[in-house]
């Protein structure tokens, strides 16, 4: 495989990643994401086996233009998980460590139980 062929590869994938972040199908993001991961680790082998000489200008600028949309992903990722983390958060607030009924401010075992707080005697 030539280090274009490479290129054009991982640029594919990404074409086929970026329509889906803003459709929200989460299982197909996902595995689009590991197949990119997979391809990027790949290239990576690839990489080092290229000669200097395959490193052209185009090429090069090629792997910036990659670079560069790899890291408006990450952006959109993490402005995305931003979002649904604080819409989750206003949904669903955090529960405190607090019970219902409060924690008590006596020692253990001066307090009464809650049975024996609601218990009739009789």
């Amino acid at each position: 495989m030539q280090l274009h062929q490479a290129l054009d590869h991982i640029d594919g994938l990404l074409d086929l990643i970026a329509p889906l972040l803003t459709e929200g199908h989460p299982e197909a993001i996902e595995q689009a994401m590991q197949q990119l991961r997979d391809s990027m680790g790949a290239f990576v082998q690839l990489a080092q086996r290229f000669e200097a000489q395959d490193f052209t200008p185009e090429n090069v600028a090629h792997m910036q233009r990659i670079s560069e949309r790899l890291g408006q992903i990450r952006a959109h990722i993490a402005k995305v998980g931003a979002i649904n983390s604080q819409q989750l958060q206003a949904l669903m607030p955090q529960q405190s460590s607090a019970h219902t009924y409060g924690a008590s401010k006596l020692p253990p075992g001066a307090a009464a139980s809650v049975a024996r707080l609601y218990h009739v005697s009789g």
